[in-house]
């Protein structure tokens, strides 16, 4: 041996690593061990260790070696703990670490009774891949040693596994027979350039490998088992179950999710859980520690949550927070939405959502469309039921009463809330408008003057005149309308007794115009066009009445009206939609309105007009 050229020289082996070369040649040259080889051959060993091309030549120039032939089988080390071999990128985690795997066979069949058995035993490059497990050649388990860090280091086999001739034989005898997974072929095949399945294929090597391995592993050994309980050769298994699915493609690995979904509705009693039906899949792709990208899988899984499992608005679900999901479970919606889940799942099934079967079951366990869901929650909420007006307003049921005969609130179409035990409603919009509208026309005072009295127990108004002093006062003919401060809604109206017999002696049902027309929705300028035929036809009759300088509407010109036509915001409050989706519909149906809009200043549609897809 010489300091400038090795000799005999001992060509690098296909297949095996660098240190496992520079191992052989110090056993063949020195006898020793690796370290002190390298440093008398001025190889710095972490260099070396770490693929860096300079110790690479630098051995390969002593040692007579072609060194591309060396880099071919060579794992660089990237910053971050990350590595490359042969184009491929992966972490630390692709390969066994600290852990030395071996063949037995294999090495008894490289030491062929050579007198210098270890500088004839080669560590194979794809002994450090954590994917392989199984000796593709003997079709046995590989078999783990470990030591100390730096022995994981340097895997230098004379130290791990001093076994030779006869006592290696015995090491391979006891291993039972296994074939290699296709996982582990894939692998295998990929890092030699062979393609594979192309979902796969587009991913990272080490992507590929642990997606197929997780959704392999809770298919085999269930939800409820975690990944640090599985062996090597059970990692082995998962990969081969995997592997059936994830060569299917997005498609297959969805199939697997879907067996995954049935398995748990089958064994959990109650609402789903991702944990209980994905297990260690969902906790991997879940968690809040997960560093490296883990590929298409994650977007995969996130989807089929989406459209199987019960998500709520606003939730982070693998990584990103969910804004319109495609479903929800009943009690989740009732919940964001602050109805009552018993109401929504009632209003529900009046609309055929659900069945009666689902009905029966708790609203955690029943998941529905996102939207349709929604929307009808916004219609149960929008939807006083009449027995609530009075303790919302304050007033008397013969009050209310006469709020609806009147014209003043008016009742929705029923669209189903009647089972949903709403059987007759107002918009709450309109609840708030009349409110708004107290506020407004009557002067807030501590205490009722002496000669003001509460319209609630004035004795002068009958159930028969409520409508008419009640259109009155909203009308605002009352010149003395005040509230007390303390005391809300209408039952805090106070009016002037001679002001109600006034009324009652030249009593006449209906309203003014201009409340008319604030009734409507519609404003001032577009009324007065309206009852002026200014549209060509008098749309709204009136009728003059001797004293009063406003055109008078009565009760049956009200109805009349809303018979016939309906503004665009009291059509968005009927067809319980949108904005943007009632212009789809009334486009899609060449719907105009009944009048140009520039010229009457109101949306006025012909109810003839409308389509039945709005299912008024």
């Amino acid at each position: 041996m010489t300091m400038d050229k090795l000799y005999p020289s001992l060509p690098f082996a296909p297949g095996e690593t660098p240190l496992s070369w520079a191992a052989r040649l110090a056993a063949l040259h020195t006898g020793g061990g690796l370290r002190p080889f390298l440093n008398d051959m001025d190889v710095p060993f972490m260099r070396l260790a770490g693929g860096h091309a300079d110790a690479i030549r630098r051995l390969c120039d002593l040692a007579c070696q072609d060194h591309k032939v060396v880099e071919h089988n060579t794992i660089r080390s990237l910053d971050g703990r990350r590595f490359e071999l042969r184009g491929e990128a992966f972490s630390a985690e692709f390969l066994t670490g600290s852990v030395t795997r071996f063949c037995p066979a294999c090495l008894a069949a490289d030491e062929g009774g050579a007198s210098r058995p270890h500088a004839q035993r080669r560590g194979r490059l794809e002994w450090l891949l954590a994917p392989v497990r199984v000796c593709p050649r003997h079709q046995q388990p590989l078999m783990e040693r470990q030591r100390d860090a730096w022995d994981g280091k340097a895997r230098e086999l004379q130290l791990l596994v001093p076994e030779a001739g006869a006592a290696l034989q015995a090491l391979a005898e006891p291993l039972p027979e296994r074939a290699p997974s296709p996982l582990q072929d894939y692998v295998l095949g990929r890092l030699e350039g062979a393609k594979g399945p192309g979902w796969l294929d587009d991913q990272g090597i080490e992507q590929a490998v642990r997606a197929t391995e997780m959704l392999g592993a809770v298919l085999t050994f269930g939800s409820r088992t975690k990944a640090n309980e599985l062996d090597q050769m059970d990692w082995d298994a998962a990969g081969q179950a995997g592997w059936r699915y994830v060569t299917g493609g997005e498609d297959g690995v969805r199939t697997a999710l879907e067996q995954l979904l049935e398995r748990a509705r089958m064994t959990v009693d109650g609402p789903l859980r991702r944990l209980s039906a994905y297990g260690m899949l969902y906790s991997w792709l879940g968690s809040s520690k997960l560093s490296k990208d883990p590929g298409p899988i994650r977007d995969i899984l996130r989807q089929h949550i989406l459209d199987n499992m019960d998500v709520q608005a606003g939730q982070l679900l693998l990584g990103r927070a969910v804004v319109n999901p495609p479903r929800s479970s009943i009690a989740s919606l009732a919940a964001s939405e602050g109805v009552h889940s018993a109401t929504l799942k009632n209003a529900l099934l009046a609309k055929g959502m659900i069945t009666e079967a689902e009905a029966e079951l708790p609203g955690s366990h029943v998941l529905v469309n996102y939207e349709t869901g929604k929307a009808v929650s916004e219609e149960v909420k929008r939807a006083v039921a009449v027995t609530l007006l009075p303790q919302m307003l304050n007033a008397s049921r013969n009050m209310v009463a006469a709020l609806l005969d009147g014209g003043i609130l008016t009742l929705l179409n029923d669209g189903g809330l009647s089972k949903a035990n709403i059987k007759r409603a107002v918009d709450r919009e309109q609840v708030d408008a009349l409110l708004t509208r107290l506020g407004r026309i009557a002067m807030p005072v501590s205490k009722a003057p002496g000669t003001m009295v509460r319209l609630t127990k004035s004795a002068a108004i009958t159930q028969e005149i409520m409508p008419l002093v009640l259109a009155a006062l909203f009308n605002g003919q009352f010149r003395r309308v005040m509230r007390l401060e303390a005391t809300p809604g209408i039952g805090g109206l106070l009016v002037d007794p001679k002001e109600i017999k006034a009324l009652t002696s030249r009593s006449r049902p209906g309203m003014s115009a201009s409340c008319a027309f604030m009734m409507l929705g519609i404003g001032e300028a577009a009324g007065k066009r309206l009852i002026a035929a200014k549209t060509g036809e008098v749309v709204l009759e009136t009728v003059s009445i001797p004293g009063e300088a406003e055109p008078w509407v009565t009760p049956e010109a009200m109805a009349s009206f809303r018979s016939k036509f309906v503004t665009f915001k009291s059509l968005l409050i009927e067809a319980k939609c949108k904005q943007t989706q009632l212009k789809w519909v009334l486009a899609a149906h060449e719907v105009k309105p009944a009048f140009d809009p520039k010229t009457l200043g109101a949306i006025l549609y012909r109810r003839a007009d409308l389509p039945k897809a709005l299912e008024l």
